[in-house]
């Protein structure tokens, strides 16, 4: 007999399907970025491996090709600065007021001489003054400082074979490290200039066989005739990849046109810095500006100098390979490692091997070690695929009350709530072009988990009887098909290199790890007690005796959630040893490590529910045991919630975790049948 309820359902869900597959221009968007982002490049810090070098009394060319044998390729070069000179041995640098003091008192005639070049130019203490007998490293000077400064910030006069320069300008400490505003970081307080790049280094390492990634930095002189090296430097030694050091860009703020049209012109890729708390990027003043006027030519970039709170070396390399599979990082920074325990030489044998580890396990991961990367199409879908992908909500939403209240809507009723609802669609993303991705995505994350527990829980209620077999792959057939629906709606909404690239984060996700929690005690209601009677329902299960089935299953259910939520976003409960090395074990085996809320609460609690709710048939079971089903259901959908991860990792882990799942949701039904032998053998000797 023809059912016309169960035609509007299908209807809406052929709908429902329409609207998901016509969006998959986000879903391929990503997908041909991600596949085009598959090369890892490891530089590392040209400086900091020279001072760890001389630290140690090892000549730096030996560890440069040792680093090359390790399979490193690119070099990261800062630009030489005052301070760099001074260590060298080049330079006497001090402040102004030092160098007055000093001078007076024992060059009194170098200083008279000194103050008629100064004439009456007024000169603040702290300013700077370099002295210098190497007429080459005057020379340098001269040309260096005097495009970085214009005349009246810099005075410079040759008194009795030495150059003497006085920078009259503001000047603040250089950072090398990778995220100068970390707080934690000891950083140097004296006041120092930027010089440019040192073109006796650059012509070593290029003639060496390195690739060279310039790390420019802004200058605090008025003077930008310095910003003109940086672009003979591209071209002459071949860069492709600009990181910028420093809080702010070169040029920036009044002249960032000029890095605008680098970029532009020599196709460079520019390395946005994950912050240490690994959250975004770190903030660079004109570092926006330029990505989106530059068309986003960007890629993410970790630094190991993150790791300097990491004691074994084990669990650094860990961190570096969970960077490239788990948060898309493509541009590993490497620092010598700074173990206070071992010698500067232990240090540098540590991080050579350690690099020589890693790229070998991201070489078996299926990650290319020796091919540069590329640029990514910074395309943003458009008004159609976020108007088909509000739809397909709609839809879903629809679908979701429909099958929780189950009203008896007149086919006019539910007409006119989609077309108002296709309306109120069209307005928002056609008329007004507003972008709700990010809505969207959290929507999806919040209405599938919750969809699937409940379509879960009508049909185990409707399926009593039903075989074991049958009812545990159906039920896995449920979550896994209505939560790959929001997996493919997150993925899509989330398409563009901006989401990829951390640049613009994934908002709400407490709320997606709360609600559907609680929207599940609100499935349970409306499936096993009933909306109208819930009042007395509630009072009658309160006071009746609970069994002690019952009871473990609730001690269960809170050890769960406390787990569940302690873990979830900025972790409350630690990670144990026993956890870690269980994460070691399953990262060798697979692409990415299945979560552990998916393998030891989910799938666990879904055989243990489907078996035990057969059996004894007490509804208390679908309400415990449904939360853990949940929990593995949020964290599916959240694993594509994590834009920067691909696509492809995060399917495999979700592979990964169906097949460990599994594993353990069998090993749970054996403990189960194996308590019921005991109780059972238990009762009959009591009797």
């Amino acid at each position: 007999m023809n059912n016309p309820k169960k035609n509007r359902y299908l209807l809406l869900w052929a709908l429902l399907a329409l609207t998901l597959i016509l969006s998959y221009s986000g879903i391929q968007l990503r997908v041909t970025n991600e596949s085009h982002n598959n090369a890892v490049i490891t530089t590392i810090d040209y400086k900091e491996f020279a001072k760890s070098a001389n630290s140690a009394n090892i000549d730096l060319d030996k560890i440069l090709l040792r680093l090359q044998d390790s399979g490193v390729k690119n070099v990261a070069v800062n630009e030489l600065t005052l301070r760099d000179l001074a260590y060298n041995g080049d330079i006497y640098i001090s402040s102004y007021g030092d160098f007055a003091s000093l001078t007076r008192t024992l060059s009194p005639q170098i200083w008279a001489d000194a103050m008629k070049a100064i004439g009456s130019t007024p000169i603040s203490p702290s300013n700077l003054a370099v002295v210098t007998g190497d007429p080459a490293v005057a020379a340098f000077l001269k040309e260096r400082l005097g495009s970085r400064f214009l005349p009246n910030e810099l005075i410079s006069f040759t008194l009795a074979g030495k150059s003497y320069f006085i920078i009259n300008s503001q000047l603040s400490p250089i950072n090398i490290e990778l995220n100068p505003a970390d707080k934690n970081k000891a950083v140097s307080k004296d006041l120092d200039a930027r010089l440019g790049f040192d073109e006796k280094v650059l012509k070593q390492l290029k003639a060496s066989g390195f690739n060279i990634i310039l790390r420019p930095g802004n200058n605090l002189g008025s003077n930008t005739q310095y910003l003109a090296e940086y672009e003979r430097a591209v071209a002459d030694y071949g860069v492709k990849y600009l990181i910028f050091a420093g809080n702010d860009l070169s040029g920036a703020p009044n002249h960032l046109e000029w890095v605008e049209n680098l970029v532009k012109k020599h196709g460079l890729i520019v390395g946005i810095i994950e912050t240490s708390a690994q959250l975004q990027y770190v903030t660079q003043n004109g570092l926006d500006e330029l990505m989106q006027s530059a068309g986003y030519p960007i890629n993410r970039v970790y630094s190991t100098s993150n790791d300097e709170f990491v004691q074994d070396i084990d669990e650094r390399y860990y961190r570096w390979v969970r960077g490239v599979i788990d948060r898309g990082i493509r541009i590993m920074y490497v620092v010598p490692f700074k173990d206070q325990k071992v010698s500067f030489s232990k240090n540098l044998d540590n991080t050579v091997d350690t690099i020589g580890k890693f790229h070998a396990t991201i070489a078996e991961k299926g990650y290319s070690i020796d091919q540069p990367l590329q640029l990514l199409s910074a395309k943003i879908p458009g008004q159609t695929h976020r108007l088909l992908v509000a739809l397909s909500l709609l839809l879903a939403g629809t679908l979701y009350l429909l099958y929780l209240f189950r009203p008896r809507l007149k086919p006019v009723w539910l007409a006119s709530w989609l077309v108002l609802g296709t309306l109120i669609c069209i307005a928002i993303n056609i008329v007004l072009s507003a972008d709700f991705s990010k809505l969207y995505a959290l929507a999806a994350a919040i209405l599938y988990p919750s969809f699937s527990s409940l379509v879960l829980l009508l049909y185990l209620k409707k399926n009593r009887e039903k075989p074991f077999l049958l009812q545990l792959m159906v039920s896995l057939a449920i979550i896994l098909g209505i939560n790959s629906l929001g997996m493919y709606t997150v993925v899509t909404s989330l398409a563009d290199i901006r989401y990829i690239m951390n640049v613009y984060i994934f908002s709400g996700v407490k709320m997606a790890f709360i609600l559907p929690l609680l929207l599940f005690f609100v499935n349970y209601v409306s499936c096993m007690v009933g909306f109208t009677d819930f009042k007395n329902n509630t009072i009658q299960f309160l006071q009746d005796k609970p069994s002690y089935l019952v009871l473990l299953m609730g001690m269960v259910g809170v050890l769960a959630i406390y787990y569940y939520l302690g873990r979830s976003g900025n972790a409350v409960v630690s990670v144990s040893s026993l956890e870690i090395r269980l994460r070691e074990i399953l990262e060798s085996l697979f692409l990415a490590r299945p979560r552990f809320k998916e393998l030891l609460i989910g799938y666990p609690s879904l055989f243990a529910m489907v078996y035990l709710y057969r059996k004894y048939q007490y509804d208390a079971i679908l309400l415990v045991l449904g939360l853990g089903v949940m929990m593995g259901s949020i964290s599916m959908v959240n694993s594509f919630s994590h834009v920067f991860t691909t696509v492809m990792v995060s399917a495999n882990r979700t592979l990964a975790g169906l097949l460990t799942g599994t594993v353990v949701g069998l090993v749970g039904l054996l403990v189960i049948w194996a308590g019921e032998w005991v109780v059972g053998r238990y009762s009959s000797q009591i009797r």
